[in-house]
C-alpha cells in the first residue's frame, strides 16, 4: 500500500509482520509511528529497537522476536536497516522471518528504498508475507496539497501565495517542510489564517534539489526553476560531471526520437522502437521532442560536450571558463 492509505489499511486487525520502505525519510518515520500507535491499541507495552547492517549479528533478530515480555504482554520489535544491502546472512534471516509465525509480536522493518530491491529474492519473499507500506517522494506538483493538509491538521488556513512561496522554498525537502509548518503553528497558534508576508517573514529557503529535479526543471521548459536548481547544487558542492552525463543522455533519446519524427514516424511508434527507459525518461524526451527540433538538440549535446570539458579543467573557444554559467545557459536554451 501507499503511505496514504495506511490510515485505513490500519482501520483492520493488525498484522504481524510490516515493511516500511520508499525514498521519503519522514513520511517512513511516520508510517512506523502509526503502526506503532496502532500496536499499543492492541495491547504491545513494550518495545525493543535494532539497529541492523550487513555486518551485524543477525541472531538478535530471532532473539527479539522470541523473547517474551516481563508481563506477558505483546511486544513491538523494529528493526532498522541501515542501507537497503543486508548482506548474505541479512538476506538469509530476513527470508526465514518471512515464514516464521510471529506470536505476542508485531515487526517493523525500515528499509531505505533502491531500485535492486524488486529483483533481490529476500525482499520479494519478505514482502509477500509482510504488510508492505511505500513512502513515495513527495513532487513539486503535490507539494502545495501536501501544505494545506499539514496546515489543517494543526487548525491553519493558507493563502494560495502563502502556500505556493512555501512550497517553492522546502521543495524536495520534506523533513525541514515539516518543521516549517510547525514553526508558523508555534509562532501564530490555532485558528490563525497564514498569509504570504507570514510565510516570507517567518519561513526559511531550505529547499534541497537533485539531478531528478533540475532533469524535470530543464526539460519540463521551466528555465528559472533550472537555474535555481544549479545554483542549490553548486552550493551542495555537486560535482558537474556527476549529473550533467543525466543530462546528456536525456538531449540524446529526445534528439534521437525528433530524428525518426522527421522521417515520418509517429512519436508513440518512435518511442516503442527505441526502447527509452526508465518511464521518467521517456516521459521527457517526448515533451522535448515536441517542442524542440533535431537541430536545437544537437546543438544543445555539443554545448553538453563543452562543458564536460570545462568542467574537466580544459579551455573551450567562445565558452566561458566557468562550466555552472555554461549550465545556467544550457538549461535556459533548452527550456525556452
Amino acid at each position: 500500500m501507499q503511505f496514504q492509505d495506511l490510515a485505513a489499511g490500519l482501520k483492520t486487525a493488525l498484522a504481524p509482520l510490516w515493511v516500511v520502505t520508499g525514498e521519503e525519510p519522514l513520511l517512513m518515520l511516520e508510517a512506523a509511528d502509526m503502526i506503532r500507535s496502532k500496536a499499543r491499541q492492541e495491547g504491545c507495552t513494550e518495545r525493543e529497537v535494532l539497529n541492523a547492517s550487513a555486518v551485524w549479528d543477525w541472531s538478535k533478530l530471532f532473539d527479539a522476536c522470541q523473547a517474551m515480555s516481563l508481563f506477558g504482554d505483546k511486544k513491538i520489535v523494529e528493526l532498522r536497516l541501515a542501507s537497503p544491502k543486508p548482506g548474505v546472512k541479512g538476506a538469509e534471516v530476513l527470508s526465514q522471518l518471512s515464514q516464521t509465525p510471529l506470536e505476542g509480536v508485531v515487526v517493523i522493518i525500515t528499509i531505505p528504498w533502491d531500485w535492486s530491491l524488486r529483483s533481490a529474492a529476500w525482499y520479494k519473499k519478505l514482502t509477500a508475507a509482510a504488510r508492505t507500506v511505500e513512502c513515495a517522494l513527495v513532487s513539486a506538483r503535490e507539494l502545495p496539497a501536501w501544505f494545506r493538509e499539514r496546515l489543517g491538521r494543526l487548525g491553519l488556513t493558507a493563502q494560495a501565495e502563502a502556500v505556493e512561496i512555501l512550497s517553492e522554498r522546502c521543495e524536495g525537502n520534506l523533513l525541514a517542510a515539516n518543521q516549517e509548518v510547525l514553526k508558523l503553528y508555534y509562532r501564530f497558534g490555532r485558528d490563525h489564517h497564514v498569509t504570504a508576508d507570514d510565510v516570507s517573514g517567518s519561513v526559511l529557503d531550505v529547499a534541497s534539489f537533485d539531478a531528478e529535479n533540475l532533469l524535470e526543471a530543464v526539460f519540463g521548459g521551466d528555465g528559472a526553476k533550472a537555474v535555481r536548481i544549479l545554483e542549490n547544487l553548486r552550493a551542495k558542492g555537486e560535482a558537474i560531471p556527476s549529473f550533467l552525463w543525466a543530462i546528456s543522455e536525456d538531449i540524446r533519446c529526445a534528439l534521437r526520437l525528433r530524428v525518426l519524427m522527421d522521417q515520418g514516424v509517429a512519436q508513440a511508434a518512435a518511442a516503442e522502437r527505441l526502447r527509452i527507459f526508465p518511464r521518467e525518461r521517456k516521459r521527457r524526451a517526448m515533451a522535448a521532442s515536441r517542442r524542440m527540433s533535431a537541430r536545437k538538440l544537437a546543438s544543445a549535446l555539443m554545448l553538453a560536450a563543452d562543458i564536460d570539458k570545462i568542467s574537466k579543467g580544459l579551455v573551450v573557444a567562445d565558452r566561458d571558463s566557468d562550466a555552472w554559467i555554461e549550465l545556467a545557459s544550457l538549461a535556459s536554451f533548452l527550456a525556452r
